[in-house]
């Protein structure tokens, strides 16, 4: 029988971080440890990255190996049979409503980039962890190739998101930021804020972006609002309906 690989993939976020502390604490050792940069990701990612989870894994013999989405994902923003079809959930308001487009990208930049790279590293069979905890336990899916096949540590713990914050206070790190790319539309209206006022140069990459995709379809809009990013109103009164994901793994 084939041993099963057993393949942190870290989405870069407080899940993330709490499976960090248990590797450091000797409680889990993957055999491989994977973080895919998109090249779209928030700054604030891998400042965490590189001055906190990077240096911890190290004491312990451990890498984090960052793999960029551009070494092994086929497709970048236009996917489809005529790469014309934009990867990304935006918002439309091509019939009038405003309505919200399906997700790829999480499949397209992390899932198949990380199997690709399992696969060049000799990888036949793995247990992949994912980061869900207990309040995410409706993102879990079955199993769908027994080539690949979902593992989730802190489920197997019973750690819910606060318990995963105290896992990584105990530590004496910092709290993580928010894992997510500058221009993903499910950024809730406190997000692109923080973005907005924190995050400079994030945030003139998503206006600008916001802008581009305008040029090929112009009913795709980054926020809600289904208005140029930074002409959209983003105060609490303004209530988003659409700020969701429907796979959450962008952002354990």
């Amino acid at each position: 029988m084939i041993e099963r690989t057993q393949i942190w993939s870290s989405g870069g976020g407080t899940q993330s971080a709490a499976i960090a502390a248990l590797i450091v604490q000797g409680h889990l050792r993957p055999d491989l440890a994977i973080i895919v940069d998109t090249e779209r990701e928030q700054s604030t990612t891998w400042k965490y990255m590189d001055e906190v989870i990077s240096p911890a894994l190290a004491t312990v013999g451990m890498t984090l190996h960052r793999v960029k989405k551009s070494e092994f994902a086929t497709v970048d923003l236009y996917g489809g049979k005529d790469k014309t079809d934009l990867l990304l959930p935006v918002f439309t308001n091509q019939s009038g409503d405003v309505g919200k487009m399906p997700t790829f990208c999480s499949n397209e930049w992390k899932t198949r980039v990380m199997r690709r790279w399992a696969t060049q590293q000799g990888v036949t069979k793995a247990n992949v962890w994912i980061g869900f905890s207990t309040d995410e336990m409706h993102r879990c899916k079955p199993a769908t190739s027994d080539k690949w096949r979902d593992r989730y540590v802190l489920l197997e713990r019973k750690l819910n998101r606060r318990e995963c914050e105290q896992l990584v206070a105990q530590m004496g790190w910092p709290k993580p930021p928010r894992s997510s790319c500058w221009n993903c539309p499910n950024h809730t209206q406190d997000e692109w804020i923080d973005i907005r006022d924190n995050k400079p140069a994030d945030w003139r990459k998503a206006v600008a972006f916001d802008k581009k995709i305008r040029e090929r379809d112009p009913h795709a809009f980054l926020h809600a609002d289904c208005v140029p990013l930074d002409e959209a109103d983003l105060s609490e009164a303004n209530g988003v309906l659409f700020n969701h994901c429907e796979t959450g793994m962008c952002f354990v």
